[in-house]
């Protein structure tokens, strides 16, 4: 059945003047009918479950409290959710933490207000569609930033992010694999402002993620930021760890203050109630779809990306060809890329080590290295072997031992990743991992990498 998508007037009118209508001109929109058509036709591309040919107002009272300016649902049946919520970023916004954290925390709020597990249900869709202009190229830089960590805290949020603007050097796809990775990201792009005034606004003692802050830092924008990012860990940590903010709320003397009501509100439920088994662990390598065609050319790096719709969430993914996965194991002769002599392995179904394919340049990067660089990340060149230990540590190991083998990965396979991307550091291949590199750490681990590639070389000779 057609679907139509339910926005404000208020978002609507928005759209005629003023800097979003000069933005909105500059991106080929020349009214604000055109610009709700592109978003309603990225939606139906995006997902398998939509079929929305059209947009309207709300009708009812009830239909006006459902919504705010940046939020709209969608109306028709969508058989498999129960609702459907589509959240806006603001046009006219900047890179960093206003596009996500200001711009939609208060309708995250306003969601959450109605259903303290809004996050969590699985029965409702929530996607967020990326509208803004965050400068003149839309380019974000290369390293770590918090442009690219908020849209990762998104996904994490069980958000389906969708591009509506093609934004250099930005992923749509990545999330954080576990809390101490987040902490570790969310601490070094802290305390590379020079500006802030208290780095560790979530320190994890024990089991348990307190918030704090200065009593000086609540007021502006920093609420929004203070919460989105506790929001982030928990749904990371799931019921792994305790949370508690009860120091953050008595530094108000009695203040209400919506946000941080919200929150306290979120963390007397995590606490007390389950929300999944496990805090459940999503591998990198799983937000692709495998596929078994036949290619003409698997080392041709301009290859065209393929995509099709993943059957567990209804989401386009970029496919990866199993053959060109089979052709680098077997040119690894069924060996761990870091292989040492008292490497371990397991005989697979076929008789051979078991081992898995990895692609060091994520294959959740494929959208911006092909758009942007014309390069197919499913190539030889950029998949090397992995037993099973090395794979699970460079995804799921401490901020330690997954820069260890992911230092080594770059340093033993170099020359066939620069073959199809120059730029290519440590720095930035860490990045893509969520791991933030400064140039003197960069260099240590690029030398110790480099002492236990050729001790292991001269091992095997």
């Amino acid at each position: 059945m057609a679907q139509k998508i339910v926005i404000t007037e208020e978002f609507f009118n928005s759209l005629k003047s003023g800097n979003n209508a000069t933005i909105l001109r500059e991106k080929g929109f020349s009214t604000p009918q055109s610009f709700i058509n592109e978003i309603i036709a990225k939606l139906n591309n995006e997902f398998n479950f939509f079929e929305i040919n059209g947009y309207r107002f709300p009708l009812t009272e009830e239909e006006k409290a459902d919504i705010s300016m940046y939020s709209a649902f969608i109306d028709g049946d969508i058989s498999i959710y129960e609702k459907v919520v589509v959240f806006f970023t603001p046009i006219d916004a900047k890179a960093g933490n206003v596009i996500v954290e200001q711009g939609l925390m208060p309708t995250i709020c306003t969601e959450m207000e109605k259903d303290i597990a809004f996050l969590i249900n699985p029965r409702i869709k929530k996607v967020v569609v990326l509208t803004s202009k965050i400068n003149n190229e839309n380019i974000i830089s290369t390293d770590s930033n918090s442009t690219q960590r908020d849209i990762n805290s998104l996904n994490s949020l069980n958000f389906d992010v969708v591009s509506l603007f093609k934004i250099k050097n930005l992923s749509t796809d990545v999330k954080f694999n576990s809390l101490n990775e987040y902490l570790d990201l969310y601490l070094f792009l802290q305390a590379k402002n020079k500006h802030n005034s208290q780095y560790n606004l979530l320190p994890l003692v024990k089991n348990t993620l307190y918030g704090d802050y200065e009593v000086s830092q609540w007021q502006g924008q920093f609420p929004k930021s203070f919460c989105f990012k506790f929001l982030t860990a928990m749904l990371i940590g799931g019921n792994d760890y305790k949370y508690d903010i009860s120091q953050a709320v008595s530094k108000l003397n009695g203040k209400k203050d919506r946000q941080l009501t919200n929150l306290k509100n979120f963390v007397d439920y995590v606490n007390n109630n389950q929300i999944r088994q496990t805090a459940f662990i999503t591998l990198i390598d799983d937000d692709i779809v495998e596929s078994d065609e036949e290619i003409n050319n698997a080392n041709d790096i301009h290859r065209k990306p393929e995509q099709a719709f993943d059957i567990n969430n209804g989401r386009k993914r970029y496919k990866t060809q199993k053959k060109v996965r089979d052709i680098v194991l077997q040119q690894a002769n069924y060996l761990c890329n870091c292989h040492d002599l008292k490497h371990f392995y397991f005989e697979a179904m076929d008789l051979n080590n078991y081992v898995e394919g990895h692609h060091i340049v994520p294959m959740n990067r494929q959208e911006e290295y092909y758009f942007g660089k014309n390069i197919n990340l499913d190539i030889p060149h950029n998949i090397v072997a992995l037993c099973p230990n090395c794979h699970s540590q460079i995804h799921l190991g401490s901020r330690q031992a997954r820069l260890k083998i992911l230092s080594e990965l770059f340093v033993r396979n170099k020359s066939q990743l620069t073959a199809f991307d120059n730029d290519l550091s440590l720095a930035i291949l860490a990045s893509f991992y969520n791991i933030g590199l400064e140039q003197e750490e960069e260099n240590d681990w690029l030398k110790r990498a480099t002492d236990i590639v050729a001790k292991k070389h001269n091992k095997q000779i």
